[in-house]
């Protein structure tokens, strides 16, 4: 699947900023791009009201067919399940 992407270039960052990106990165496991990336999705849907942020969440909710009951049963049961696995020191 292709996906459209778009590309910025920054300008006047102060000396040792790329390197301390570079580090950052690596300590994370990804490479620059990515860490940039995630910051600035990060900080873009953070200014975007909850309702908002929700709304595709609350479509495929709708689109499910499954009751608000059932969704609680189901957190339920998956709430016990984390809970026993955690009791058991095991991870799934």
């Amino acid at each position: 699947m292709s996906r459209e992407t778009e590309t910025i270039t920054i300008t006047g960052l102060q000396p040792g900023t790329t390197a301390a990106l570079e580090e950052l990165a690596r300590q994370e496991g990804k490479d620059t791009d990515d860490l940039l990336r995630r910051w600035l999705q990060v900080e873009l849907l953070s200014r975007k009201p909850f309702r908002e942020i929700l709304a595709p969440v609350r479509a495929s909710f709708k689109a499910s067919g499954m009751t608000a009951d059932e969704l609680d049963a189901l957190v339920k049961e998956e709430r016990e399940v984390i809970w026993e696995e955690k009791q058991n020191g095991t991870n799934g």
